[in-house]
């Protein structure tokens, strides 16, 4: 196999936001690992409620583009912050999305998610650091069959855990995450 391609993204849209750079310390760890990775924003695309006057995903061409870009690769990555002990509203909107079969998919129910691995991580200025967020997350994903690695980074106290650089200060957590990109990376070759 080629060198496995990772897809990362933010569940939230909030410009230098925690989880943010908590993705942007991710991608830089994937790409010293030697793996391709490609940063997503659900910023870039526009997408109605799902079920909103029972539109199909062929008639939403911006559902039917997050889908192609989750289904062309080989692993996903989500740093997602937590809104009220769960994911946010526009992290579940663009899931749905992705999980709408498009037409002559019938047979490919979850096709953008079945069998990939994600790895889920969040950061939070609160204690918990969006740990209860996760917990709905992997909910959701292994709901559509995805594959959730059993590995998770959750930091709390985050707007204390980056430098300067927007580099984890902590190398434990480092270390973590290293073991994270690690897992997604051994998922994918096997």
């Amino acid at each position: 196999m080629e060198r496995p391609e990772l897809l990362l993204l933010t569940g939230g849209i909030r410009t230098g936001s925690l989880n943010e750079k908590l993705i942007g310390c991710a991608a830089q760890t994937a790409d010293g690992r030697g793996l391709r990775t490609t940063r997503l924003s659900l910023a870039d695309y526009r997408l109605p409620l799902f079920g909103t006057e029972a539109l199909t995903i062929d008639e939403v061409p911006e559902a039917m583009a997050l889908k192609a870009m989750f289904s062309r690769h080989d692993a996903v990555i989500i740093a997602s912050p937590e809104h009220n002990g769960s994911v946010t509203a526009m992290l579940k909107n663009a899931l749905d999305w992705i999980s709408c079969p498009g037409e002559g998919e019938a047979a490919q129910a979850y096709g953008a998610f079945r069998r990939k691995p994600f790895a889920l991580l969040s950061a939070s200025s609160s204690p918990f650091g969006g740990l209860r967020g996760l917990s709905q997350l992997r909910h959701i994903l292994t709901t559509v069959k995805a594959w959730v690695v059993p590995e998770q980074l959750s930091v709390p106290h985050a707007h204390r855990a980056f430098d300067a650089a927007g580099h984890l200060s902590d190398p434990f957590l480092q270390t973590l995450l290293d073991e994270l990109v690690e897992a997604v990376a051994v998922a994918v070759r096997r």
